[in-house]
């Protein structure tokens, strides 16, 4: 079988949506390639809205016109937000589809994620996160990810046990356990989701210290008061609306990591979380991304 290639530039914090979007719609999801120009092993980081590539692949099989049809009509969804250039196609023999390869990406101090395929390159002390290339959206490049990445190196994770609200690609919580936490309870509504963090767990060895389940909360999969730290990287909207549930599932001295609240919505999401009895810890931006912390008031 043949294969097609679709891949466009867009902005890094555009990364995920566009991922987004190719994941559901192309065959073994999509791969973000970051910019180069930096070095990691000096403790430089990639411009964190600098542009970067995504891809993915289309059979050449019946559902291929279908497939296109929907890439192109997100595509053009996302450029009434960003202005985005075309689309690059590119037919792929299918020798060269089963032998592809990626490069490793470093993402904070200390985490390397390492696609299916890559050499990995790593130092001591890395935390090594293998994501399959095609599964992720959630894959570190979009500020709202990094953030709680970043969060999740400062905090003590050995023996804890953690929610991961809004799963995605796994990527938080596999880190979560390369970190220490003895059991990881995650969930999000999209199936890819969870089949995605199964592989990927898979993939990382961790599928005994990992649960995920399809759905949200409330859940009798996520009791009260059970949780040391909950990871919750998902819209301002889901938070406000999960703020009440997420706060009954924290342990009494646990803390909740929160993401992918933009600068403008940041204040109400906020106060939603303290009227629901929360008390604030930090806050972290990145561009017109913010991402907090709280416990129990």
């Amino acid at each position: 079988m043949s294969w097609t290639e679709l891949s466009i530039q867009v902005p890094g914090e555009y990364a995920e949506p566009v991922s987004h979007l190719f994941s559901k719609h192309g065959e073994g999801a999509a791969v973000v390639e970051l910019p180069g120009g930096y070095n990691p092993d000096e403790g430089e980081l990639p411009t964190p809205n600098a542009p970067v590539i995504v891809r993915t692949y289309l059979p050449d099989d019946a559902t291929q016109n279908s497939r296109r049809t929907m890439i192109d009509v997100g595509l053009k969804l996302i450029a009434y937000l960003c202005p985005l250039p075309e689309l690059q196609v590119r037919d792929v023999p299918d020798d060269e589809w089963k032998n592809q390869t990626f490069e490793p990406v470093r993402i904070g101090r200390r985490i390397l994620i390492s696609p299916s395929g890559s050499e990995t390159d790593a130092n001591s002390g890395d935390i090594v996160i293998p994501l399959e290339p095609g599964l992720a959206f959630g894959t570190g490049h979009h500020p709202t990810t990094a953030m709680v990445l970043a969060a999740m190196e400062d905090v003590n994770l050995k023996g804890r046990t953690v929610l991961d609200a809004g799963c995605g690609s796994g990527i938080l919580s596999i880190a979560a356990v390369k970190m220490g936490a003895d059991r990881v309870v995650g969930f999000d509504v999209e199936e890819d989701a969870v089949r995605s963090t199964n592989q990927n767990a898979a993939r990382a060895d961790v599928t005994s210290s990992i649960e995920v389940f399809h759905g949200s909360l409330p859940d009798s999969r996520v009791p009260n008061s059970a949780f040391d730290f909950i990871l919750a990287n998902i819209s301002a909207n889901v938070l406000q609306l999960l703020s009440g549930e997420l706060l009954k599932a924290l342990a009494s001295n646990g803390e909740i990591i929160a993401s992918g609240v933009l600068e403008e919505r940041y204040s109400e999401v906020e106060q939603t979380f303290l009227t629901a009895g929360a008390v604030l810890v930090e806050k972290r931006m990145i561009e017109d991304w913010t991402s907090f912390k709280v416990r129990h008031a």
